[in-house]
């Protein structure tokens, strides 16, 4: 009785540890998991959903669509916020499913059944939490070993091949390589040496009918289910598209790399030395199960000797995909880390075997699965699994996280979505020039064309050669369908990553778009119509601005107000410019500076005080955005400033490009010196959507901040004066969220 007690405490112990790898994993993944390649597939998928059609159509997809249906999937169970613990939730799942083949490896082997947990437990800790690159993802190799993991598991159980249940498992285990094969046509050798198990475990039928039904149905399943992409498309008439994609645009990357064949394999030799460097504990596992192997193999049954060989030739189909493929991104090494794992099971319960033949019976087995999690933690690290329980000790909501992810973003990436949301809504086209697929993801946009990156327009083959010729042959057709399609209002472009000038995506943008707003990092143009009608809307009737306080030192007239510049600052002493958002507030302004320069703000607040002030702040030549904490970004007018002391123009510094002098005062020689600071009359425009504003100075948006539950618009002079003349209010573009579209 005393050891059932122990036992008990043991795997109460035990269930408490793997509960907390599971919930770590879960809410450590949901960030982990937002990844280069699930980002872009997240990205297709958007389309997809936005436009219609097939995967083909709204992607460069050089893979099968299992990948795609996944996140697919993921996108339909969840919200957009709540993506990515869908995501991570399909993490646990391969990770469970890989778990559950290494226990059964190990069992089929002689292991007993708790130390078949542990080596699950390490197995499932290694692919969801582990230091690898592959864990904690889902790219489609995880995908592609899940699938694997899987049809191991039904060829390993003998429950499966009863008469009655063999052609089901078999047409089971047929459609999973089929639609590993189908992602990834490399992975053919890996899919063949799990299919070779499952062959073999045919041999326990008696039935010779039953035994041949079964066998054609484990080799026309797979082959089926990898035509049945094509077909699918061939009947949806858009075959081009797909063969296209994933043929003619595989043999680009293959031949991208410009390596011989000779090449690729002196090149693997070198991979395979400097991997077996980095990873010594799989070296030993592999010299182990090989040596095994080879010193036990006449006294293997023939079913052991099937799991051995099929774990050879998964072993070595891993490494050829790998070299084929001549890519050898740090994640991609998931496809050899489960054969090597499963080579582990299996010399662990070989292992077992022999001891237990030896001297009997394990008191300690109970507690292996315990000691398997604790060293499972201690030999992988333990750095994801506290970050998982410091996030889900700290969880409320999903709403609430991305709550809290808005207000951390970075100042330049408010603003782009600010501007954004002046001419376009959540999930519309985006047009980029760029190279990240978190581009769209930042911003809530859709991508405007199925070419989401530059380097798919312009030949560049990853961790290859680049060149017109790895351009896909109907490309520009294909993007103006496209353009057609998604009539994309806004395109945004990166500084460090300027348009290429002289290929048709050029000339689109040059001709159906107006640069709007020139920032440090991004640029953004609006289409035509939505240019003219932020920078040059109407201006609609006079406007006619009310001091909010009855003893106010502004001077109102008809379409025009002033500020003397010796009046001192009050954040009360305001001026209300409208009682609402939507609208456009234009004019002319000219700042009249005290001694330490001038500093105008346009606040963005609620009269009830339910939502915190927003600011768009003209100081000197420098104009800003942020609240009343913080600044989000800046920019500089591009009219010369003049010094204030002396009416001189002022000089930009040769470093930077800036004006000298903008901001507080400084020291030169003993004086004090005024800032410089700008006299010249600009024309502006307050531009106010129902999702945000921006302000237009000089024909250009200089800043914008996003909007939540404000009401009214107040123009405060914090310090100096102003005069404002020609005011006037009229309606915001078009697409601002103010109309139903």
């Amino acid at each position: 009785m005393r050891a059932l007690g122990w036992r008990r405490w043991f795997a109460a112990a035990t269930v408490l540890v793997v509960a907390a790898m599971v919930v770590a994993a879960l809410f450590h993944n949901e960030y982990r998991s937002q990844n280069w390649d699930p980002m872009q597939a997240r990205v297709y998928v958007d389309r997809t959903i936005r436009f219609g059609g097939t995967f083909y159509e709204n992607g460069l997809v050089n893979k099968g669509p299992f990948e795609l249906m996944v996140y697919r999937v993921a996108a339909a169970i969840t919200s957009w916020d709540g993506f990515w613990y869908a995501i991570s939730a399909f993490v646990l799942i391969v990770s469970g499913v890989l778990a559950w083949a290494a226990c059964a490896t190990t069992r089929a082997l002689g292991g007993h059944r708790l130390l078949g947990v542990g080596v699950g437990i390490g197995v499932m800790f290694h692919f969801a939490l582990g230091k690898a690159d592959y864990a904690g993802v889902l790219y489609s190799r995880n995908m592609i070993i899940g699938l694997f993991a899987a049809a191991w598991l039904i060829a390993l159980s003998p429950r499966s091949w009863l008469a009655d249940r063999a052609t089901w498992s078999a047409a089971a285990v047929g459609v999973l390589l089929g639609l590993a094969v189908q992602t990834l046509f490399v992975s053919t050798i890996a899919a063949f040496a799990v299919g070779l198990l499952a062959w073999s475990s045919l041999e326990t039928l008696d039935d010779d009918r039953r035994y041949r039904r079964a066998r054609r149905t484990l080799v026309l399943v797979p082959i089926t289910v990898f035509l049945s992409a094509p077909a699918y498309y061939l009947v949806r008439g858009r075959l081009e598209q797909f063969v296209s994609e994933y043929w003619t645009y595989n043999s680009y990357q293959n031949s991208g790399t410009g390596r011989s064949f000779a090449n690729q394999l002196v090149y693997g030799r070198d991979v395979i030395l400097r991997y077996y460097r980095s990873w010594p504990v799989s070296f030993v596992i592999i010299v182990a199960f090989f040596g095994l192997t080879a010193a036990l193999w006449k006294t293997f049954d023939r079913r052991v000797r099937a799991i051995h060989l099929s774990l050879v030739v998964w072993f070595l189909g891993a490494w050829t995909e790998l070299v084929l493929g001549q890519r050898y991104s740090s994640h991609y090494f998931s496809i050899l880390a489960l054969p090597t794992a499963l080579m582990a099971a299996a010399v662990i319960g070989h292992v077992y075997r022999f001891a237990h033949r030896e001297r009997g019976d394990f008191r300690s087995v109970a507690a292996w699965p315990l000691v398997a999690s604790l060293l499972a933690i201690a030999a992988g690290g333990g750095g994801h699994l506290t970050l998982g329980l410091e996030a889900a000790s700290s969880f409320t909501s999903v709403h609430d996280v991305a709550a809290q992810r808005e207000l951390d973003e970075s100042g330049k990436q408010r603003t782009v979505r600010a501007v954004l949301d002046l001419v376009s809504n959540q999930n519309d086209p985006l047009l980029a020039w760029t190279e990240f697929p978190w581009t769209y993801l930042n911003y809530h946009r859709v991508a405007a064309t199925r070419w989401i990156w530059k380097s798919f327009m312009l030949g560049q083959i990853y961790l290859g050669r680049s060149g017109p010729q790895y351009v896909l042959p109907k490309t520009w057709q294909w993007f103006a369908d496209d353009m057609r399609e998604a009539h994309p209002a806004a395109f945004l472009e990166e500084v460090a990553l300027p348009l290429t000038a002289g290929t048709p995506f050029a000339k689109y943008v040059n001709d159906n778009f107006e640069q709007t707003y020139r920032g440090s990092d991004n640029n953004i143009y609006l289409r035509n119509d939505e240019a003219a009608a932020v920078l040059r809307g109407s201006p609609g009737s006079a406007l006619s601005p009310v001091p909010l306080l009855a003893d106010s030192n502004w001077q109102v007239t008809t379409a025009g107000a002033s500020l003397p510049s010796d009046t001192p600052p009050s954040p009360d002493d305001a001026l209300r410019l409208s009682m609402s958002l939507c609208t456009r507030i234009s004019g002319t302004y000219a700042a009249e500076p005290s001694g330490t320069g001038s500093f105008l703000s346009f606040r963005f607040d609620s009269d009830a005080g339910s939502a915190e002030n927003m600011r768009l702040n003209i100081a000197g030549t420098q104009v800003f955005s942020g609240n009343d904490g913080a600044v989000f970004d800046s920019v500089d007018l591009d009219q010369q400033s003049v010094d204030p002391a002396t009416g001189e123009a002022g000089t930009a510094d040769p470093a930077t490009g800036e004006p000298i002098g903008v901001g507080p005062p400084t020291v030169d020689s003993g004086a004090t010196a005024l800032p410089v600071t700008d006299l010249g009359q600009h024309e502006f425009a307050i531009v106010v959507g129902k999702r945000s504003a921006a302000i237009v100075i000089d024909g250009m948006i200089r800043a914008a901040v996003r909007l939540t539950n404000q009401t009214r618009v107040v123009l405060e002079a914090r310090n100096g004066g102003v005069s404002l003349t020609n005011l006037a209010t009229g309606p915001p573009p078009p697409d601002s969220g103010c109309a139903t579209r």
